[in-house]
C-alpha cells in the first residue's frame, strides 16, 4: 500500500501535478480567513443557523460564516455553466459554436466566465442586502460596493484557480474546491453531532446510524460510478488482397451514471440561487415554500437530479454518434440492425441504467432531510447523503485520473486488488 502511495511522487509530472493542487487547496483555505471589509465575521457566525445559509456555509468551506472572500463559492460559476448548457441544446449558434472544436469550446467558456461575473454580482447584492437587514451596519454605498467587489473577485479567483487545477493539477477544479469546502467542514459537524449524543438533546443510536449511512454511500457510490453494461460488439470479416481483417469480437461499456455527482451539484447550485434572491427581498411566503427540507422543495430537488442526470449524459454521450462510428467500423451488435435500430437499443438500455442512477442519487441526497427531522440534529443533514455524495464521487474521479497518469508510466494501479477500491471487474 505504502509503495503505490510512493510511486505517486515518482513520475516527475503526476508530481507536479499533485504538489500543485495541494498549494492551490492552501490557497483556498487562507482565503476563507479574509474577511470583508467593514463586517464583523462574528455577528455573522452568530446570524448564519439551519437551512440555506448552513447549507452554503458547508460549500464555500465555513468562508460565509466569516462572510469572507469566498463566501459566494463557486455557486454562480455553477449556475453559469447551466445556463450555457441549456442555451447550447437550445440555440443553434450555440451548438454550431460547441462543435467547431477547442475555439468554439473556448469561446462557450469565455460567455460562461461574464455570465459568472454577472451572477456573482447579483448574489452579491443579495447577500449584502441581507447582511444589512439583519445587522446595524451603515449600509452606505461604501459597503455595497466594497462588499460586492470582494464577493465577486473572490468568486472570479476561484473559477480561474480551478481551471489551473483542471489544467496543471489532478482532477476536475471546480468541483475538487467543492469536496475540499465540504471535507473542511466534516469535524464541525461531527462535533456538532456527538456533542448533541453527549448531553443527551440526541439519541446514541444516531451515531452507529451514521457510521452505516457512511459506508452505504461510499459502497454504494462506488459500485454505481465503477457499474457497467458491456454491449457485445461484433466485427464482420473484410478481405483486402491476401489479408482478412475484422472477424473479432469487442464490447462498448455503458456505465450507470455517466455524469457522476454532477446531478447533484448541478441541482443544490441551482436552488440555492432563487432562495437566495428571496431571502434579500424578504419574500416570507416564497422563503417558506421552498425552505429546506419542505415538500416542495425536495420534489424540485429531485426533479432536478433527474432532469440534470439524462440532460448531462446526452451532453457526454451521444447513441447516434456511437452507432455512426460502430457502423463505418464495420461493426453491428448482434441481434440488431446498423444504423438507427442500433442507436434506438443503446439509448433504450442507457435510459434503463440513467433511471438506477438518478434514483440512487435522488434517494441518498433527500436522505439527510429525512434523517435531520427524525434525530432533531442539523449536523445530520449538514454531513448526509448530498456532501458524502460529492465527497465519494470526486473522490473517485480524481483517484481514476491519478491511475491513469499511473498505468500510463509503467506503475501499478492504485485500485488494483489491495489498492483502495478493490479490483474492477
Amino acid at each position: 500500500m505504502w509503495e503505490k502511495f510512493a510511486s505517486l511522487f515518482k513520475v516527475p509530472e503526476l508530481r507536479k501535478r499533485i504538489l500543485f493542487t495541494l498549494g492551490a487547496i492552501i490557497v483556498i483555505r487562507l482565503g476563507t480567513h479574509i474577511s470583508v471589509p467593514g463586517v464583523n465575521w462574528r455577528d455573522i457566525g452568530e446570524f448564519q443557523s439551519g437551512g440555506l445559509l448552513d447549507f452554503m456555509n458547508m460549500f464555500s468551506g465555513g468562508a460565509l460564516q466569516k462572510f469572507s472572500l469566498f463566501a459566494l463559492g463557486v455557486t454562480p460559476y455553477i449556475n453559469a455553466s447551466i445556463i450555457f448548457s441549456l442555451l447550447t441544446s437550445v440555440i443553434p449558434k450555440l451548438k454550431e459554436l460547441q462543435q467547431q472544436g477547442r475555439e468554439g469550446r473556448r469561446k462557450i467558456t469565455s460567455y460562461t466566465r461574464y455570465a459568472t461575473v454577472g451572477l456573482a454580482i447579483v448574489q452579491g447584492v443579495a447577500f449584502s442586502t441581507i447582511i444589512k437587514g439583519a445587522f446595524p451596519i451603515d449600509a452606505n454605498l461604501w459597503f455595497y460596493t466594497t462588499t460586492i467587489v470582494t464577493l465577486t473577485t473572490g468568486t472570479i479567483f476561484l473559477m480561474w484557480l480551478g481551471e489551473r487545477i483542471t489544467e496543471n493539477g489532478i482532477g476536475n477544479g471546480i468541483s475538487l474546491i467543492i469536496m475540499i469546502s465540504i471535507l473542511s467542514r466534516f469535524p464541525t459537524q461531527l462535533a456538532q453531532l456527538f456533542t448533541g449524543i453527549g448531553n443527551g438533546q440526541i439519541s446514541a443510536i444516531w451515531a452507529p446510524l451514521f457510521i452505516v449511512l457512511l459506508i452505504v454511500v461510499v459502497a454504494g457510490m462506488t459500485m454505481v460510478q465503477q457499474g457497467q453494461r458491456k454491449i457485445s460488439i461484433q466485427y464482420a470479416k473484410r478481405t483486402m488482397g491476401r489479408r482478412i481483417y475484422g472477424g473479432h469480437s469487442s464490447h462498448l461499456p455503458l456505465k450507470v451514471n455517466q455524469s457522476g455527482v454532477i446531478p447533484v451539484i448541478f441541482a443544490m447550485a441551482l436552488l440555492t440561487f432563487p432562495i437566495t434572491i428571496f431571502s434579500a427581498l424578504n419574500w416570507t411566503l416564497a422563503l417558506d415554500l421552498f425552505a429546506q427540507g419542505s415538500l416542495l422543495y425536495i420534489i424540485c430537488y429531485v426533479a432536478l437530479i433527474f432532469f440534470f442526470t439524462y440532460f448531462y449524459s446526452s451532453i457526454v454521450f451521444d447513441p447516434n454518434d456511437v452507432a455512426k462510428n460502430i457502423r463505418e467500423a464495420g461493426g453491428f451488435i448482434p441481434g440488431v440492425r446498423p444504423g438507427k435500430p442500433t442507436a434506438e437499443y443503446i439509448t433504450a438500455i442507457l435510459g434503463r441504467m440513467l433511471l438506477v442512477g438518478a434514483v440512487f442519487l435522488s434517494g441518498v441526497a433527500v436522505l439527510p432531510y429525512i434523517l435531520s427531522s427524525l434525530s432533531k440534529s442539523p449536523a445530520m443533514f449538514l454531513i448526509g447523503g448530498t456532501s458524502l455524495l460529492i465527497v465519494v464521487g470526486v473522490g473517485i474521479d480524481t483517484l481514476m485520473q491519478i491511475e491513469t497518469h499511473l498505468v500510463m508510466r509503467h506503475y501499478d494501479s492504485l485500485t488494483k486488488s489491495g489498492g483502495l477500491l478493490g479490483r474492477r471487474g
